[in-house]
């Protein structure tokens, strides 16, 4: 069926180049040749058949070598640092739509092969950067001729004409020797060459179709004719392929973004939010930089850049920002609205993206900067995602709109991942001082153990109590003696390595302190340090006096040998029971004895 379709439209094809009225066949014979194109053979598994492969070989002209572009090519100047890939397949969603197209082009040479006598070569020239075309299919008897890695400019011999503005065909029917054909690796006696660009629906040149033959004035208007017409279906035909990978692509983002859903919703720490949301926004968008800034909790008014990805990526990796800086990624978070910025080729002045000190890259064209809130009526977003790309107006619609249905989703996952996390800590952590409680203590304890063990050190646990509380308590009151013990939290938190060390208010009024890698020096040292720290506190209790506090504290040291961290603390406890009796306000280490 496919070869008699084939053949219904050479033979239309063939009347057209009759010229007059013959022309308006031309419209049937793309139909037919449609047709046939649908109703090809394919091979098992609903494959198209592919495409032959020419062997690549030297060449002879000098021109350094060119890949043949893809469909991407053809409407993209280039790709961005990234390539959105993951579950999306996204190339082989490209390869496939790429191997249709070259199929339908090649059918259509062969096609026009047989109904244009005389033809030697046809080829189709597509672009693979602004400037510069390629090959992107041909027919030839003796494939071996043709220089499949060429690239032409508009200054690349006779061809290369077709690239420049004004010219819309080329039309020779006497060539001599001296017009050199950069598309063979040998010049063939060529004395005819008919070519037409093809346009866009902005007259923009995506191409061009060409023919030649060994034979003087074999071409001529008709066959100029019939070859626009052709450049227009051909076009037409590889515009609807990259549109419809491109749609199914951009479908297959938003299913994406319902796996994401489900992630976001078992993940209950804000760093993994964090991760997520890089790993997603990575896989679906292209970038040449990918910044995404966070608010710290602690301090609602400054923040840092806890990813990014792409060109001068080191000079805003864990930068520190505060919304008081003028830069068009703050601004837009602490404004919490999205922006969005072109600047052409002629813009000469750079827009800090986060404050004045950034090195400064005139080459990113465009930037999205999408807030991320965790209310909606927020005045100031918690997160921005900054996205930034080489090229002007590379963000379409598609990508605004995915990004502002991914912040949703974010911002809804990281207020209950924040909250979440503030619960935990609140379970954690005694309200008063914010040390530890006495069932985390046990936790952490069990856990530097495990630590200690696998490295072969020692720890220090030191017991220590306030002295004679209970008559602060009685003589100025319990508010007085919150203010006590919330001093000497401060004042023992003070004294030890705050990334290493455990400390935890045991009770009412007890602490206990876990000194990671410790030895028995280092134990009495910190410990004495300490006492000595509580000893010089003093407490406005609106007397003519202030009102001074000691401790107590018992010591011991858990060595490798020794296992159960429970134990550890009664030891503690006992050194401390003995230090009380023997005066108060001491330090005395656990022994046997003891």
């Amino acid at each position: 069926m496919s070869d008699i379709l084939f053949a219904v439209a050479g033979v239309l094809v063939g009347l057209s180049f009759k010229g007059g009225m013959w022309l308006f066949l031309i419209p049937f014979a793309v139909v037919a040749a449609a047709l046939a194109f649908m109703n090809r053979p394919r091979l098992a598994g609903n494959k198209t058949g592919s495409i032959p492969v020419v062997t690549r070989v030297a060449r002879a002209t000098g021109l350094s070598p060119a890949v043949s572009p893809d469909l991407r090519a053809t409407f993209k100047d280039a790709t961005e640092y990234n390539e959105p890939k993951s579950t999306l397949k996204v190339n082989q969603v490209w390869a496939r739509a790429d191997a249709d197209v070259n199929k339908g082009f090649s059918d259509m040479l062969r096609c026009l092969k047989g109904i244009v006598p005389n033809v030697h070569s046809l080829l189709i020239f597509a672009p693979i950067s602004s400037t510069e075309w390629a090959i992107r299919n041909f027919y030839n008897e003796n494939a071996g001729q043709i220089a499949t890695d060429v690239r032409l400019n508009e200054n690349s011999g006779l061809v290369g004409q077709l690239m420049r503005s004004g010219v819309d065909r080329i039309l020779e029917g006497d060539i001599t020797s001296g017009k050199n054909l950069l598309y063979y690796l040998e010049n063939p006696m060529i004395k005819s060459v008919a070519a037409v660009p093809m346009y866009d629906a902005q007259r923009n040149k995506m191409g061009a179709i060409l023919i030649d033959s060994v034979y003087p004035n074999a071409f001529n208007e008709n066959t100029i004719k019939a070859m626009s017409f052709m450049a227009n279906t051909l076009f037409s035909f590889s515009h609807k392929s990259y549109l419809s990978a491109k749609n199914f692509i951009e479908q297959q983002q938003f299913s994406v973004l319902y796996r994401y859903q489900k992630n976001f919703f078992q993940t209950m720490t804000v760093k993994d939010i964090y991760r997520q949301m890089f790993e997603y926004v990575k896989e679906n968008i292209p970038f040449d930089r990918l910044v995404i800034m966070a608010m710290d909790q602690a301090n609602g008014n400054v923040g840092h850049v806890v990813y990014c990805e792409g060109m001068d990526a080191q000079q805003f990796l864990n930068k520190e920002f505060s919304l008081s800086d003028k830069g068009i990624f703050v601004l837009a978070l602490l404004h919490n609205r999205p922006v969005e910025r072109n600047f052409n080729s002629n813009f000469n002045e750079y827009i800090p993206r986060i404050n004045d000190q950034e090195k400064r890259n005139m080459e990113l064209r465009q930037l999205i900067v999408m807030p991320v809130p965790t209310e909606s009526n927020a005045e100031t977003a918690e997160i921005a995602i900054c996205l930034e790309s080489r090229f002007a107006d590379r963000y379409q619609e598609h990508e605004k709109e995915l990004l502002k249905a991914f912040a949703g989703v974010a911002g809804f996952a990281l207020d209950r991942a924040r909250k979440f996390e503030q619960g935990k800590d609140l379970a954690m952590r005694d309200g008063l001082t914010g040390l530890i409680n006495h069932r985390t203590l046990h936790e952490s304890l069990r856990t530097e153990k495990i630590r200690a063990d696998r490295r072969k050190t020692n720890i220090g646990v030191l017991m220590m109590d306030i002295d004679h509380f209970k008559n602060v308590n009685d003589t100025y009151g319990h508010p007085v003696g919150d203010l006590v013990i919330k001093g000497i939290a401060g004042a023992i938190s003070g004294e030890v390595r705050k990334e290493l060390d455990v400390v935890a208010r045991y009770g009412g009024e007890e602490f206990v302190v876990g000194l990671v890698d410790s030895s028995k020096e280092g134990m009495i040292e910190t410990a004495e340090r300490i006492r000595k720290a509580v000893g010089k506190l003093e407490f406005d209790v609106k007397r003519a006096q202030p009102l001074r506090v000691t401790v107590s504290i018992g010591a011991f040291l858990v060595t490798p040998e020794f296992a159960d961290m429970k134990k550890a603390v009664n030891n503690a406890d006992q050194a401390l029971y003995k230090a009380k009796e023997g005066g108060r306000n001491q330090v005395i280490q656990y022994t046997e004895e003891v």
